[in-house]
């Protein structure tokens, strides 16, 4: 198992990150934050244009023809510069998708490859909050992210069913209140909403969930990473006692330990994802694990960047809160750190 990044990752890594540096500064995150979905068209129809969408689908379906290893190449560059939207839930659905050969699926496909469709993810509800008859869905699904701004949803229904509600129709979007401004969460209920049964190419609602876990942990190692990069550019220029307090211990240690935590979360987040595109027996036991150290990576790295900026977190145009929130919101996101350690010990038990 080779987890060195190669030659395309490299240059998919160069593209993205230029995208986001030019169309995602955080003056612009914190503008869509307070706007809204009406800000982020253009942007999205741009990420569809250079083909984010479609990296690990194949060509035949519209795709780039790469993997899962270079959609998480994607993901953790979004992370680092806290991209806002519904960028998970349209990779899952565009593979979701992916066995569409004609009709109205793979028109849908091409609208959210090209960046005309966001789909927002939703997979908090129970098995049994939801109930599906004759193409249709009914019932309610809690703390959806990014669903404001979403023309489709792709509804994940316990470990067995994968639904695509292609448009709002039936579905009442409720916003709800959420800590992380970046990532807005609303409540959807759904009334008899036409939903489409996919996931077949994928592997079904099981396979979905284990790609969205290991994507999401991605897109947290971006976010753990650059809290090192803030914590050390600040250390340089901050000065205290006519020194830089990067040059004082207590700072040094603490930006050591930020870099040791970034680097482990990151060789677990590669691992499970080379794990799942591969089909290994241990797939998921290596996402659990990944969701697990990334958590606790990402919650302890965004409290000591904070205490690193002199506890600027309190201060809203710093932007060390604003990871800090993020990193609350991962923890929330397809199974908390407390659900991963059980799904461990149910598979340690049943061993």
């Amino acid at each position: 198992m080779d987890l060195m990044p190669t030659s395309d990752q490299e240059a998919i890594q160069a593209a993205v990150r230029s995208f986001v540096e030019h169309e995602l500064p955080m003056a612009r995150v914190r503008e869509i934050a307070s706007r809204g979905a009406e800000a982020y068209a253009p942007l999205w129809r741009g990420a569809g244009e250079l083909g984010f969408f479609g990296l690990g689908l194949p060509e035949s379906a519209g795709g780039a023809g790469y993997a899962l290893t270079e959609e998480m190449v994607l993901m953790e560059e979004l992370g680092r510069a806290l991209a806002p939207g519904a960028w998970l839930g349209s990779v899952l659905a565009a593979h979701a998708l992916a066995d569409a050969g004609a009709g109205e699926l793979a028109a849908l496909r091409g609208r959210i490859l090209a960046g005309e469709l966001p789909v927002a993810l939703a997979e908090g509800a129970a098995a049994d909050a939801l109930r599906i008859h004759e193409g249709h869905l009914t019932g309610r699904v809690p703390r959806v992210p990014d669903a404001a701004m979403a023309g489709a949803f792709l509804v994940l229904v316990g470990e067995t069913g994968a639904f695509l509600v292609p448009q709002r129709e039936g579905v009442a979007v409720m916003p709800r209140p959420s800590m992380d401004l970046t990532r807005q969460v609303a409540e959807l209920e759904l009334t008899n909403a036409r939903a489409i049964a996919v996931g077949a190419a994928a592997g079904g609602a099981a396979a979905l969930r284990r790609q969205a876990t290991v994507l999401a942990c991605a897109e947290a190692v971006g976010g753990i990473q650059r809290t090192v990069e803030a914590s050390v550019e600040y250390g340089k220029v901050r000065t205290q006692f006519d020194k830089p307090i990067g040059s004082f211990q207590a700072v040094k240690h603490r930006c050591a330990d930020m870099a040791t935590r970034a680097e482990m979360a990151r060789a677990a987040t590669i691992y499970a994802t080379v794990a799942v595109r591969d089909g290994a027996a241990d797939a998921d036991f290596q996402v659990s694990v990944a969701k697990i150290l990334c958590a606790n990576a990402f919650l302890q790295n965004a409290a000591d960047n904070v205490q690193n900026h002199g506890g600027m977190g309190f201060t809203w145009e710093c932007d060390a809160h604003l990871f800090v929130k993020r990193a609350r919101s991962f923890d929330l996101t397809l199974g908390s750190r407390a659900r991963q350690l059980d799904a461990l010990v149910e598979r340690f038990r049943a061993a």
